[in-house]
């Protein structure tokens, strides 16, 4: 199952769990935005630091924005067709 958090603001910074992160083959860094129900958007990131279970970014989604924190990997593999049988 799916389970969404929003984007927060530390400071300066915003913030999202480290589970909502993931990374491309060229190494860039995204989260899966959900601005709808059931409509999932990848959007690059600028990852600052890792601290704990917490990504702060440099760029990112808006504050308040939606972003998957548990099922990443499955978004990407329905996405792409990588793990499993494409539906």
């Amino acid at each position: 199952a799916l389970e969404t958090a929003p984007v927060e603001e530390a400071g300066s910074q915003l913030t999202v769990a480290y589970g909502a992160v993931f990374y491309g083959l060229g190494g860039d860094a995204w989260v899966y935005v959900n601005p709808e129900p059931r409509v999932f958007m990848r959007e690059h990131v600028e990852l600052d630091r890792i601290d704990g279970d917490a990504a702060y970014l440099s760029a990112g989604p808006e504050p308040g924005t939606m972003v998957v924190t548990v099922g990443v990997a499955e978004l990407f593999g329905t996405e792409t067709g990588v793990g499993g049988s494409a539906h």
